[in-house]
């Protein structure tokens, strides 16, 4: 299993357990997420079949369930609030310590690309600001990574957005 970490805060962000795309010239990882119930007992549903048997999805009991983003539940994502001007000097701030972290790290040739990349993906951000639900890592660095979530036009399920040049990838 791949797990992408943040390189500042070390939060774990995201795993390759989802459908996952490089987007705007490898700098976006758009994930694939989806609402599942946390049962009252701490338990998950997470669909039809499992591996010990039966196809059938099971029935859960709503009354002591929640609805939860996987994405947000495993990897234990905390929800901000933060106004758009404050996200975008956040953004800005960011990208700079993205750059040095490649510079720093002999990745001067990718420093282009994800500037360019993430220029794209900050006026999707941007663009679609009303519709976005903000997250930082477990420890609730906002200096570190930002997680973006939206759900895209005639779709159910919502997608993430991460900076992937700030991530790294953890093989367990």
């Amino acid at each position: 299993m791949k797990v992408w970490v943040d390189v500042f805060s070390n939060d774990e962000m995201v795993s390759d357990s989802y459908k996952s795309t490089v987007i705007f010239d490898d700098a976006c990882l758009e994930v694939q997420a989806k609402y599942i119930t946390k049962a009252g007992d701490g338990d998950i549903d997470i669909g039809a079949g499992n591996a010990f048997g039966g196809g059938a999805e099971e029935e859960v009991d709503e009354s002591g369930g929640e609805t939860v983003i996987n994405v947000v539940e495993a990897h234990k994502l905390q929800e901000c609030q933060l106004s758009k001007k404050d996200t975008m000097a956040m953004l800005k701030a960011y990208l700079k310590r993205v750059v040095g972290y490649l510079k720093e790290n002999g990745k001067e040739d990718r420093v282009p690309g994800f500037k360019k990349g993430a220029t794209d993906m900050i006026k999707l951000i941007m663009e679609k600001f009303d519709e976005m639900m903000i997250f930082t890592g477990e420890n609730f660095d906002t200096e570190a990574g930002l997680a973006f979530s939206y759900t895209k036009d005639g779709e159910t399920e919502p997608v993430f957005l991460f900076f992937n040049d700030g991530c790294k990838e953890v093989k367990f």
